[in-house]
């Protein structure tokens, strides 16, 4: 009889991922901790305490699935040995005691037949390897988890079983919204400190990434240091952005100041409450990004409890996209400003239409220093959506002959980004603050009266059916138009 001896010492995280029993299990980490071999042991530990076990196993492509996840699994489970492999079903049989009759298949998420093949499966498992994209494609959509998640439900199983294993992701990926920050209620995230797999890899392992990725430190943070981080993709909206100068954290709104709230509107209703302070800075305070609904439930759902939360007391005033002032297909006599100057009160300016109108504002703007901080500041915690956008998020698709489109792609982080470059270029004339007086309010806007508590409170006067739209023109002084 031959024998065939496989001997496998995890290192501490893996073994914890491995033996972990979470509802969901990440294994998220830098370059070169042996992610996929312990996804692989994952299945067969698993298999082991349940036999009969069904699972799969899925990446981006067939390709990129073979060529690595597949491999390193053979490696420890060669077929003909532990089990037999079905080429054109794809999948791996157990053959080895103790595993019942339990089989892996292995499934590229390219194509549309493979995928949807787990509606029809009742797994006891499942496996992902690489979710969140190592380079500006690739990755697993989150709707994939969700049906594999709903699919673990095979007969008999002691308990269920769902490991994922990446790179650190970007900060605004699927991944790190349900397993970091803020996280699901029994999911578990597995990172290690520091590297825990040297043992296994080449001399100077990192020391050489460091020097592959030396232009791109938004890879270096993720794939060798080990963070959570920024991944930049084409070329850069807003370059004159940096963490260092614009970001800040504890920013709070000042008395005697009124607020600027920013919009952009489409099924991503977007919402920025910013505000100009005495010294000349321009504050942001807080964003809110809307997901497949409309500005109303925005306002109802999200704005108004955050303004009844911090923002009591204040004047406020809306500047956005000019298309708000377009009549809906459904009501002629709605359109997205008349809904939030009645839920909210204010006056109305429209940004201006064209990119180059705008933009060039909001670049002067983020250029502009005092002391060596930034003009503009960014609440970090809470205007996120717009961190993420001026980091880099707001992009230009660059083509692979090095072809840069002409707008920004639209997706996200546009929203936050077009918001703020009305802001920019009605509060910012030419990229330059209005020269004032300190203390003296600024010229551009005059305020309802103190309505701000009455609004919060419930006072929902009857206002004129006609909204008044003033046209962006920074040479001239708006009102209240409702």
């Amino acid at each position: 009889m031959t024998v065939h001896e496989v001997t496998f010492r995890p290192n501490p995280m893996q073994k914890s991922f491995i033996t972990s029993k979470a509802k969901a299990d990440l294994f998220s980490s830098r370059m070169g901790e042996g992610k996929s071999a312990a996804l692989s042991w994952a299945c067969f530990y698993h298999t082991q305490h349940n036999p009969g076990a069904n699972w799969v196993i899925a990446r981006d492509t067939w390709e990129n699935l073979r060529a690595t996840t597949q491999r390193e699994f053979f490696k420890w489970f060669p077929p003909g040995i532990f089990g037999t492999w079905h080429e054109t079903r794809k999948v791996f049989k157990w053959s080895v005691s103790g595993m019942g009759n339990g089989e892996v298949q292995f499934l590229g998420m390219d194509d549309p037949t493979d995928a949807s093949k787990l509606q029809s499966r009742e797994l006891a498992g499942f496996g992902i390897d690489e979710p969140a994209p190592a380079a500006e494609s690739g990755g697993v959509a989150e709707m994939i988890f969700d049906v594999a998640m709903s699919r673990l439900r095979q007969p008999g199983m002691n308990w269920y079983c769902a490991k994922l294993a990446e790179n650190n992701p970007d900060e605004t990926h699927w991944t790190y919204r349900r397993f970091v920050d803020p996280g699901t209620r029994g999911f578990k995230c597995w990172q290690p400190d520091d590297p825990e797999n040297i043992k296994n890899l080449p001399p100077a392992y990192y020391e050489d990434l460091r020097h592959i990725w030396a232009h791109r430190p938004d890879m270096l943070a993720r794939f060798v240091e080990g963070e959570f981080g920024f991944q930049q993709q084409g070329k850069q909206v807003t370059p004159q952005w940096a963490d260092r100068i614009h970001l800040a954290t504890g920013l709070g709104p000042l008395k005697g100041s009124p607020l600027y709230m920013l919009w952009d509107f489409g099924l991503n209703p977007t919402c920025i409450i910013t505000q100009i302070t005495p010294a000349g800075n321009w504050h942001i305070l807080w964003s809110a990004v809307g997901d497949g609904i409309g500005v109303e439930e925005l306002i109802e759902d999200v704005v108004r409890p955050e303004l009844a939360r911090r923002f009591r007391g204040f004047n406020w005033s809306h500047i956005g996209d000019p298309a708000g002032s377009q009549r809906e297909q459904s009501s002629s006599k709605r359109t997205a400003v008349r809904i939030l100057t009645r839920l909210l009160k204010g006056g109305w300016r429209s940004g201006p239409v064209r990119p180059k109108d705008r933009f060039p504002a909001l670049h002067a703007a983020l250029s502009r220093t005092i002391h060596g901080r930034g003009v503009v500041l960014v609440d970090r915690e809470n205007a996120k959506e717009v961190w993420h956008a001026m980091r880099g998020g707001w992009h230009y698709k660059v083509a692979r002959t090095g072809l840069i489109s002409s707008e920004p792609v639209k997706d996200i982080h546009s929203h936050p980004g077009d918001a703020m470059s009305y802001g920019a270029a009605v509060l910012f004339p030419a990229g330059e603050l209005r020269k004032r007086r300190p203390g003296k309010r600024p010229e551009q806007a005059h305020f309802f009266g103190s309505g701000g508590d009455k609004l919060l409170h419930g006072d929902h006067r009857t206002l004129p059916k006609e909204v008044q739209t003033i046209p962006a023109s920074p040479n001239k002084e708006w009102t209240n138009n409702v």
